[in-house]
């Protein structure tokens, strides 16, 4: 359904696309057209390598893309920045796909891969996606340094502030789902703790580093240039990015309740992006999260082992 969705506002984009590099004028008709044909060319392609196809998701997705589409025509400032944004989230959610280049390099048999393989893989596709960030966003992330490096104090500040608040929520959340739902699992925290203890090192380089800098550039920073309003900017982008940690892991209908304390971090960093305007804080204070969470929980494997 992800990979239907994403597929749909791909090619529903394609023909603003266009419009934007050419400075042409899409007659509204036209984009009622494309919205069909992007459904169509999403439905042939997946099809076509052998992907299951959600007629509902594609259906929903284009007459959404259409829409949008018609919102980013009347907008130039949200013109400029649409298409890549667009483009970053895409490759964030297939950069898996960047571990196919090792993978026929080394002749890597994945099923019968280890852990501490696939977690090599994994850090092979981050560090492509983190090249890849770099190169789209250069200046733009200058100018973020530039704002951040101005009044350090102030944005560190702020960023601990909003942190905090998140933590509280999700140190809480969790001890309440804990006690009134034993049911629930949190999927997405067994996986990370199966992988930590299999190559701690490159959990802590990947998971500490690499992870909050790539997700807080696709979920802040692309997310904010499509969202100007601060309100829906810092729901949207924090329950999306609070989804995901919960919903790829999803096994039954209680573990929905993680959605809590996933989507409160999402939500503060939301907020200490807004009120700072740079995303290195943000990034700074994912960053110290992820990090000193992977830390503690090597140093328990390792007294356990002791």
């Amino acid at each position: 359904m992800l990979t239907s969705i994403l597929l749909t506002l791909l090619f529903n984009n394609v023909l603003f696309f266009i419009e934007n590099k050419r400075g042409l004028k899409i007659p509204r008709n036209m984009v009622y057209g494309w919205g069909i044909i992007a459904m169509v060319l999403t439905g042939i392609l997946m099809y076509s390598i052998h992907l299951s196809v959600s007629i509902l998701s594609i259906l929903i997705t284009g007459v959404v893309g259409t829409i949008i589409n018609l919102v980013v025509q009347e907008n130039l400032e949200l013109q400029k920045v649409y298409t890549k944004s667009l483009l970053i989230i895409f490759l964030f959610f297939f950069s898996s796909f960047f571990q196919i280049i090792p993978i026929q390099i080394f002749q890597i048999d994945l099923d019968h891969a280890s852990l501490l393989t696939e977690s090599y893989l994994s850090l092979f596709s981050q560090i492509v996606l983190i090249f890849i960030i770099l190169a789209m966003y250069w200046k733009e992330l200058r100018e973020e340094l530039h704002i951040f490096s101005k009044d350090k104090m102030k944005n560190m500040d702020t960023g601990f502030k909003y942190w905090f608040l998140g933590f509280i929520v999700m140190m809480i959340s969790n001890l309440l789902i804990a006690f009134l739902l034993p049911k629930a699992i949190a999927g997405n925290e067994e996986t990370v703790q199966e992988i930590i203890k299999a190559s701690p090192w490159i959990s802590l380089i990947s998971t500490g580093i690499l992870a909050p800098f790539i997700e807080e550039i696709v979920f802040r920073k692309a997310f904010r240039n499509m969202i100007p309003n601060d309100t829906l900017f810092i729901l949207i982008s924090g329950t999306i990015f609070g989804g995901l940690h919960v919903v790829l892991s999803l096994s039954s209908f209680y573990d929905l309740a993680y959605l809590i304390p996933y989507c409160s971090l999402g939500i503060a960093f939301g907020f200490i992006y807004a009120k700072t305007k740079t995303v290195f804080t943000s990034f700074i204070m994912h960053a110290f999260h992820n990090f000193a969470l992977t830390l503690l929980s090597i140093a328990s494997t390792l007294v356990i082992l002791c």
